[in-house]
């Protein structure tokens, strides 16, 4: 079983079975003492306490008292939070705030909102906590429209810019030729890329009913998606190689894995490069800095790379700009990135609700922390931060043009 650990006790997680082990991390050593497991490309090493060995009980009725949960979850985030004091965040007066609103009667309800108003104050798009299925119908849900005029914008640029559409899995990739002479590859999650073979008529609804199905019932579903990426990147290459210029739309990117975007961005260098280093906060200090290489697969595109984002460019799709940083022939057009470009840690409080925190920081070539701030661009066009005047305005540009798009035709003439 995994437990999570902390200052004033633990929490049972979850169970691992050796053959899920086996299957989706690598046994990079294993000792007595120790053990070095990889997944993906991070290395994970863990060494066996020195300690008595903490007993979490799993059945131990304080499990549900609120205040434990709460003290749980305040230290889960001391011990491991990289940044507050970037976020400008005092996370002991954080406490002396919330801890009070709650005593050893107060109701689910109560619970998960003072700990979602807690961890709100930290505004970081990686905090999250997951809603109970007993208490979804409590909680109001701000359907604001966001997915829809996000479809409607990258509907309205594909029809008015890409000759012969292409699109993979239902148009989480679509891509084509701009003016003949620019590539055009428009990536909207390095998430759902995995090729389950589905047919390509089925309805949307229908797709992403069997499409999950298989990612539930995959032995490793990061592999799954990998792989997809590779398949679909061999097919996208071929049909862009021989453009003057490529652009990867990367403005409605919400993140994802970042292998993917590493094995997209292999098509556009020669030679291995460091794409960037990461490390993870532990306990007063950090981890040993971890160094992520890029690696070229043997075909190379020569031409000018141009990377679109925004404010919506977030988690692996920052750190697929932060790779390119490395790329000598690569700009970025658009705004600031969101700055959230940790992985996510997850953890359980006691009562085995979910949540998750972003505990690294990643360097790129410029050894620059852009968590918070966003990595910014060489051509800066300032959209808006708020998701939806961000596509309200490109809605609206996109009566006459795309700024961005005609930003990237004009360098390439």
């Amino acid at each position: 079983g995994i437990y999570d650990v902390y200052e004033n006790g633990c929490s049972f997680n979850t169970e691992l079975p050796k053959k899920y082990l086996n299957e989706y991390f690598e046994i990079k050593n294993l000792t007595k003492d120790s053990l070095k497991l990889r997944l993906g490309f991070t290395d994970y090493n863990f060494v066996r306490s020195t300690s008595e060995t903490i007993f979490c009980d799993q059945n131990n009725s304080s499990t549900n008292d609120p205040i434990r949960n709460f003290d749980a979850m305040w230290d889960t985030f001391n011990e491991n939070y990289p940044s507050f004091k970037l976020r400008n965040i005092d996370w002991q007066e954080i406490k002396e705030k919330y801890r009070p609103r709650l005593n050893s009667q107060s109701t689910d309800l109560e619970l998960f909102k003072v700990l979602e108003e807690m961890t709100s104050e930290l505004n970081d798009g990686h905090v999250s906590l997951d809603i109970p299925e007993s208490l979804e119908d409590m909680i109001e849900n701000n359907d604001d429209g966001y997915d829809r005029i996000r479809e409607s914008v990258i509907n309205s640029i594909n029809n008015k810019y890409i000759d012969s559409l292409n699109s993979y899995n239902k148009g989480i990739i679509n891509w084509g030729i701009i003016n003949d002479n620019i590539g055009y590859i428009q990536i909207n999650d390095f998430e759902d890329l995995a090729n389950y073979e589905i047919e390509q008529n089925t309805s949307e609804e229908d797709f992403w009913d069997i499409y999950w199905e298989n990612a539930d019932n995959s032995a490793n579903y990061p592999k799954d998606v990998l792989n997809g990426a590779k398949g679909i990147m061999k097919v996208i290459f071929d049909d862009i190689k021989n453009t003057k210029s490529c652009i990867i739309d990367v403005r409605f990117n919400g993140g994802g894995f970042d292998q993917a975007g590493l094995e997209v961005l292999s098509y556009f260098t020669d030679k291995e490069i460091v794409a960037f280093t990461k490390k993870a906060r532990y306990k007063n200090d950090f981890t040993k800095k971890q160094n992520i290489y890029l690696k070229p697969n043997g075909q190379n595109y020569r031409g000018n790379l141009y990377i679109l984002t925004s404010y919506q460019t977030a988690s692996a799709s920052e750190t697929f700009v932060l790779a390119s940083q490395s790329i000598e022939n690569a700009k970025t057009v658009g705004s600031n990135t969101e700055g959230i470009l940790s992985d996510v840690l997850s953890k359980k409080i006691p009562n085995g609700w979910e949540y998750g925190l972003s505990n690294e920081i990643y360097l790129g070539k410029k050894q620059i922390n852009y968590e918070k701030v966003g990595i910014p661009t060489d051509y800066d066009l300032s959209y808006p931060k708020s998701g939806i005047e961000f596509y309200n305005l490109l809605l609206d540009e996109l009566k006459t043009n795309d700024k961005a798009i005609e930003k990237v035709i004009e360098l390439s003439e």
